[in-house]
């Protein structure tokens, strides 16, 4: 769409624009190609047994969406804090967003800045496009119709209106169309992104929001317990690492079981966290999420690689794997 609109747009508008409007037009339609290749080749983080250990120092378990000492089946690995097994790539993501059907590819700790980078100048390459041919298009049907504007004036009635509109659409059709396609098509990427950057927001990714939504419902039907995570408590280093990059550790544990009884030690399974009894939680807003550390510093801990929020490199426990 974007190759096929920008080839029927640029040489109907390219004789109406000044160097100016032609250099920011170059620059906004070779971004998205740009971020789109990056989204598509980069890393997304496969989880490997080479990385394996890299992912497991990165973000500490919640104890509520992520437990420690969990397999996954497919990979016979650990599973990583925050991270998924794609049915789509065959493979554990890092910090797994989702599997994008545009990009062929999973959203994760290595490809999602570039994803939110091909969003928001595909969203700035439509709205500058819609934008500048409805510039066009009203200074041609300025001159054919010199009482017209682009709001209806007084003393032009509906017909009148859209006939001048019209005038100016068939007149190229093209530069019409396309315009009318960047209009159209230009809220749509904006409201993607806003979505996007919700979730950056809240400190949770697309699929950690899905889990939220899960555990709402088990809250809602009784089925959700928590009970408190002592400082300093005792952990098993060989399926909980530590992360000394995050600023907080979990204040609580949360469990939903299937028969809304109190959490029980399964046999094979690790020990639960927390101390004391299990109690019963109706409502999300009484839980914490410890991955939400405010606006700024989620947006920077997707866009910095190792973001140690406001610590050194070099006090880090593990060594730095670029991904790209």
């Amino acid at each position: 769409m974007l190759v096929g609109g920008e080839y029927m747009f640029l040489p109907s508008a390219w004789p109406y624009m000044g160097w100016f409007a032609k250099l920011m037009a170059l620059i906004a339609v070779v971004l998205p190609y740009i971020f789109l290749y990056l989204s598509c080749y980069s890393d997304p983080g496969y989880i490997t047994p080479e990385t394996h250990a890299y992912y497991m120092s990165l973000y500490p378990y919640d104890h509520a969406l992520f437990h420690p000492g969990r397999y996954c089946e497919t990979c016979k690995l650990l599973k990583p804090a925050r991270s998924k097994h794609c049915s789509i790539c065959k493979r554990c993501i890092a910090k797994a967003d989702h599997h994008c059907v545009f990009i062929n590819l999973c959203v994760g700790y290595g490809n999602h800045h570039w994803f939110l980078s091909l969003l928001l100048s595909t969203a700035v390459l439509t709205s500058y496009g819609g934008f500048l041919g409805l510039s066009i298009l009203f200074g041609v049907t300025k001159e054919r119709f010199p009482g017209w504007s682009i709001w209806p004036p007084a003393g032009y009635g509906l017909n009148k209106y859209l006939i001048a509109w019209s005038w100016a659409m068939q007149r190229d059709i093209n530069l019409g169309a396309t315009t009318l396609l960047a209009a159209l098509t230009s809220p749509l990427v904006w409201a993607l992104l806003a979505y996007t950057l919700y979730h950056v927001y809240c400190g949770t990714t697309t699929n950690e929001s899905l889990k939220w939504s899960e555990m709402a419902e088990d809250m809602a039907d009784g089925y959700a317990f928590t009970r408190p995570i002592k400082r300093g408590r005792h952990r098993d280093f060989r399926i909980e690492p530590s992360c000394s990059r995050w600023p907080v550790e979990p204040e609580m544990a949360v469990i939903a079981t299937e028969d809304g009884e109190p959490p029980l030690v399964q046999q094979g399974m690790p020990p639960l966290a927390g101390d004391g009894d299990w109690q019963r939680v109706w409502k999300l807003k009484n839980v914490e999420n410890m991955y939400d550390l405010g606006f700024k510093d989620n947006l920077t801990d997707i866009f910095v690689r190792e973001y140690a929020f406001g610590k050194l490199r070099e006090e880090l426990p593990f060594k730095s794997r670029r991904l790209d």
